[in-house]
């Protein structure tokens, strides 16, 4: 057992101890140093829209662009569409979705095939090991 990652662990010990596999879809998966170093690459995609720093609030930072996409910082746990001051799509706005690992994972994978409507024009990324890897950065930067 020494090289199974602790994902797997968790999922091990869940079915041993009969926890419904739903619940540890929402377990954190940001456990693992390579998967967040590989998923840190991998979200430079994501920065061109997206920012993951707490958003500044003095008035000397007015000057500072935003970018196109919402702020996600301590984006798990929180309900798709409702950060202030960021105009979401009606359609995210009613989806009633919550931010965790396997509404990330579904999002990333096909944000339009989640959310018809979704004013994000991102198609998506196919891979499974990537998106784990995305969610396990994002994971371990904003919370």
């Amino acid at each position: 057992m020494r090289n199974l990652s602790v994902f797997t662990l968790v999922v091990l010990l869940a079915v041993a101890s009969a926890v419904p596999i739903a619940a540890v879809a929402e377990l954190p998966l940001a456990t693992d140093a390579k998967l967040v170093k590989r998923g840190k690459v991998l979200w430079l995609q994501c920065a061109a829209c997206h920012d993951l720093a707490a958003a500044q609030t003095s008035d000397e930072n007015e000057d500072i662009p935003k970018k196109i996409g919402p702020n996600l910082a301590g984006v798990i746990g929180r309900r798709a569409g409702t950060l202030k001051g960021y105009s979401y799509s009606e359609a995210l706005g009613k989806s009633r979705l919550v931010w965790g690992s396997s509404t990330l994972d579904q999002w990333i994978e096909k944000p339009a095939v989640l959310v018809p409507g979704t004013s994000m024009v991102f198609i998506g990324v196919p891979r499974e090991e990537d998106r784990r890897a995305i969610i396990a950065y994002l994971e371990s930067v904003t919370r």
